[in-house]
């Protein structure tokens, strides 16, 4: 079982997920890296408010920056983790309904294990 330092990285860790211009600059570092300007020509934001974005995924270490004088161009730190989160977060699993009589029986199924 997790602690609650652990639980505390996680959740934000997943909420640095939870926003959609994120979620798309985390898509298109996935291609490579980009700098903020060319961001801001991909994405339907300003640069301030992607820098923002930046910050958040950078605190999680989700992504990183190599700078050279002015310019800072981003990539992903944790290419492993976001390529496979991007992959969970676009399946397409069934939502699974139970009735009262269903959870009944598995609860005791899972008391007899």
């Amino acid at each position: 079982m997790p602690n609650s330092n652990d639980s505390r990285a996680t959740s934000e860790l997943l909420k640095a997920f939870s926003h959609p211009t994120r979620l798309a600059i985390l898509q298109e570092l996935v291609s490579g890296p980009k700098c903020v300007t060319d961001m801001e020509d991909l994405l339907p934001a300003r640069q301030a408010n992607i820098s923002q974005h930046l910050s958040v995924l950078r605190h999680t270490e989700l992504v990183d920056y190599a700078q050279e004088g002015t310019q800072r161009c981003y990539y992903l730190s944790r290419q492993d983790l976001v390529i496979d989160m991007l992959a969970l977060l676009q399946r397409n699993d069934p939502v699974v309904t139970r009735s009262p009589a269903d959870i009944r029986a598995e609860k005791e199924r899972l008391a007899l294990a």
